[in-house]
């Protein structure tokens, strides 16, 4: 199930892993022009992301909240955003894939683990881990 996690950790690696992406993304949309677009306007919805669960968490944050811990293991959600040297379209497309397979999966274990605390952090959650689930069937598209 994982170890006790703080919200506001969850929230930094929430942060990171929207930042992470957004990189990522415009790294792709510069080296293989056949999915620009697409991932262009994925890394501008992982910016959308981040602020959508930064703006959410600091809009509900109380006491109570801070002190909560949510059992998780943020590891098991890291996924490599690095692209090889030479690396294909083909294998950056599965890179991309795993990045928002295991990004869906963080938004929606952590959605349904804190559905205890207030409805809006598992709604921000849950909206985020759809973003990320229809990224995977665009991505499956172009593989």
């Amino acid at each position: 199930m994982g170890e006790p996690t703080t919200c506001s950790a969850i929230i930094s690696f929430a942060e990171k892993l929207e930042d992470n992406s957004s990189k990522f993304y415009e790294e792709l949309a510069e080296k293989y022009t056949e999915g620009k677009e697409t991932f262009l306007a994925f890394a501008k919805e992982s910016w959308m992301n981040k602020v959508l669960v930064t703006r959410t968490y600091q809009e509900t944050i109380t006491d109570a909240i801070e002190a909560c811990f949510i059992q998780i293991n943020l590891n098991d959600y890291l996924a490599e955003t690095t692209l090889k040297e030479g690396m294909s379209y083909h294998d950056a497309l599965k890179k991309a894939l795993e990045l928002e397979e295991k990004a869906a999966q963080f938004y929606l274990d952590v959605a349904e683990r804190s559905k205890s605390l207030l409805a809006t952090i598992p709604r921000a959650f849950r909206k985020v881990a759809e973003r990320r689930n229809n990224h995977k069937l665009k991505l499956k598209s172009l593989l």
